[in-house]
């Protein structure tokens, strides 16, 4: 959106008596803000949306390396249409019987599960794996965040950590790379020529490491995004055990 000279005074204006008005001149409460931006002529429900995930917090900045490697934290928000605790009430119970994750702290609108450890976690994780769905059910963690955009709305973020795969991913890498280099050589010190090719062959082994980095954090966000839907859409968790049925039965040959 543009201003014209007139608005951004008027901006300008109400900033200063916003500013008057508060004995922390640094703080504004979002009727405020509200009032401040009606006056601008924006859209009072887009502000709302925004305010609600200002109050989540920025999300993690991406850098080189999570260009690479994928980012070691994996997420998404969204605008569900549903208040603030059912959409966390319904995240848990598709993250629990679906995914088989465990809660570990709910803390107001902040919650988190991990990954079951033992022999019936890993028990779960290959049933899943065999109805070809164990993405989330692999997280060492997921945290939730819920902020109320009105009575009716949430914005829902969600973020998966895999900071401890993509460490090995990115060390992966580096001693892919340096084995074919050291190999490529080696073979040089008898055949000159392959000298040459040694940077060129690292390289294209450390970026195949990095490669499945990238795309198993692809899949996970791809695995958050369904996960939102869900919730916005009220979906019955998948159970293992159906999932598995549903699996069997697309094997069976079709009767005749």
């Amino acid at each position: 959106m543009e201003l014209d000279r007139t608005a951004v005074e008027r901006v300008l204006r109400r900033a200063g008596q916003l500013d008057r008005q508060h004995e922390a001149g640094d703080r504004v409460s979002e009727t405020a803000v509200l009032e401040a931006a009606a006056e601008v002529g924006l859209d009072g429900d887009a502000v709302r949306v925004a305010l609600a995930i200002e109050r989540l917090g920025p999300p993690p900045t991406r850098t080189a390396t999570d260009r690479l490697f994928g980012p070691p934290v994996v997420g998404g928000e969204r605008v569900v249409g549903v208040p603030a605790d059912e959409a966390l009430d319904r995240l848990d119970d598709l993250l629990v019987r679906e995914h088989q994750l465990r809660p570990t702290r709910a803390r107001g609108q902040v919650r988190e599960w991990r990954r079951k450890d033992g022999p019936i976690g890993s028990l779960q994780r290959a049933a899943k794996s065999l109805a070809g769905d164990a993405t989330l059910s692999k997280a060492r963690r997921v945290e939730a965040a819920a902020s109320a955009v009105d009575g009716e709305r949430t914005v829902l973020r969600v973020a998966v950590d895999r900071s401890k795969e993509r460490s090995g991913i990115v060390a992966g890498s580096a001693v892919a790379g340096g084995v074919v280099l050291s190999g490529t050589v080696v073979a040089g010190i008898v055949l000159s020529p392959f000298v040459l090719a040694a940077a060129p062959l690292a390289a294209l082994a450390a970026g195949g490491v990095a490669r499945v980095g990238h795309r198993q954090a692809e899949e996970l966000e791809d695995c958050v995004e369904d996960v939102l839907e869900a919730v916005d859409q009220g979906t019955v968790p998948v159970t293992i055990t159906e999932s598995l049925r549903a699996t069997i039965a697309a094997l069976r040959p079709a009767r005749r």
